[in-house]
């Protein structure tokens, strides 16, 4: 396990969904951005209803890839927005903001490693 998510979890998803852990990682990592940009623009709007949603979706994904810092930071931000504390949402969201940098490099790290080390050898090289 790394700091930010577990790889044998990835490992795990590869087995259930047939797809490589690069692929399942980068499509996860995807989804995850995109519902993190909405959780921004939800809280820019005071729209926290949106922003539970969004946090909601992203919580899943971080779930699945066992990224335990990640899952308790959106965890803590969808239980502030649901309840409508807007205090509480501030200091949830500077919380995902203080984990999710380094949890997205790791991933995107993560995801490059695993699709290089499962393409077949170009022309002239060998196993």
């Amino acid at each position: 396990m790394t700091t930010y998510f577990d790889l044998d979890r990835i490992a795990e998803l590869q087995d259930v969904m047939g797809a490589r852990p690069g692929a399942i990682v980068a499509s996860m990592l995807r989804n995850m951005t995109a519902a993190i940009d909405e959780v921004e623009a939800a809280f820019d709007a005071g729209e926290l209803d949106r922003l539970t949603q969004a946090a909601h979706l992203c919580r899943n994904d971080a779930l699945m890839l066992g990224a335990k810092p990640l899952l308790e930071a959106l965890t803590a931000l969808e239980a502030a927005s649901r309840d409508h504390d807007e205090s509480r949402t501030r200091e949830a969201l500077d919380g995902l903001r203080a984990v999710w940098p380094a949890t997205r490099e790791q991933l995107a790290h993560a995801g490059r490693d695993q699709q290089a080390s499962t393409k077949p050898p170009t022309r002239g090289q060998g196993p």
